[in-house]
């Protein structure tokens, strides 16, 4: 797809076309690669629609003048993690699939870790907030966390340092989202637009910096949105929709790149 530059309302005409498309897709189609992989890029699908209908209703619910900056930056970015980890489980379905799923393992682990810490919390209410949720989640469960933990750990191990230690993938692939992204040829994407909306998420000065205007009479404290703002939301949830849709189509012959592009025709 090559870049054009469009209107807002030619943006958000392209979003609403891309989730059209999107829901044209009605389950039940199984790759070749197996149900986990088939599973994943649909949820991933439904994830992705979610999203930009979101920032969708938000746009018509608040208008262009009054938008919610950051949390559509924040919906968008989202939009791109789902984006770049589609693309990264297709260059290895099978196994990444696995993986992916057996991760949940780890994740459930954690959890029930550090409930168990702060049961011994030195804030009372965090103590008694603790305990209650062992009580009723983790206690009887505990053994089988273990177990479930114990049997897809080795996955997600680096070698051994020279201690003997292992230490734990922070995240299932071992990657960050930068690496995964480099790995499927989204560099320029990464460090163009995900570094900058990451700015949104993690609440730097540019999320204090939209709320200041610099007026004649001194400084403002505004929720009112800049157009270049709103203008990028809509653009870049409809640049990683399409390169998902992109992805998609050819996993699952659900439509052709023709019929995702098409759809930022005017």
């Amino acid at each position: 797809m090559a870049i054009r530059i469009l209107t807002l309302q030619q943006h958000t005409t392209v979003l609403k076309r891309l989730v059209r498309l999107a829901k044209r897709f009605r389950g039940g189609t199984k790759h070749s690669a197996g149900f986990e992989y088939s599973s994943l890029m649909t949820c991933f699908l439904m994830n992705n629609v979610s999203s930009a209908e979101a920032i969708l209703a938000l746009g018509q619910h608040f208008g262009e003048g009054w938008f919610p900056v950051p949390a559509g930056y924040s919906l968008t970015r989202l939009l791109f993690e789902t984006e770049v980890t589609a693309h990264y489980l297709a260059r290895d379905p099978v196994e990444r699939s696995r993986k992916y799923v057996d991760f949940a393992n780890v994740l459930r682990k954690r959890e029930m870790d550090a409930h168990a810490k702060h049961r011994n919390s030195s804030h009372p209410s965090w103590k008694e907030a603790m305990q209650m949720v062992w009580d009723l989640q983790f206690a009887e469960e505990e053994s089988e966390i273990n177990r479930r933990y114990a049997a897809v750990i080795s996955s997600f191990e680096q070698p051994a340092d020279r201690k003997g230690k292992k230490k734990v993938f922070e995240k299932w692939s071992g990657l960050s989202i930068r690496q995964m992204a480099l790995k499927v040829d989204h560099e320029e994407a990464y460090d163009v637009f995900y570094s900058f909306l990451s700015s949104f998420s993690h609440a730097d000065i540019r999320v204090a910096d939209r709320f200041l205007k610099l007026g004649p009479g001194g400084p403002v404290w505004s929720m009112k949105a800049e157009e270049f703002d709103v203008g990028n939301v809509f653009r870049y949830a409809a640049i990683f929709l399409t390169c998902f849709l992109q992805l998609f189509g050819r996993e699952f012959g659900t439509w052709s790149e023709k019929e995702v592009d098409a759809r930022w025709d005017f």
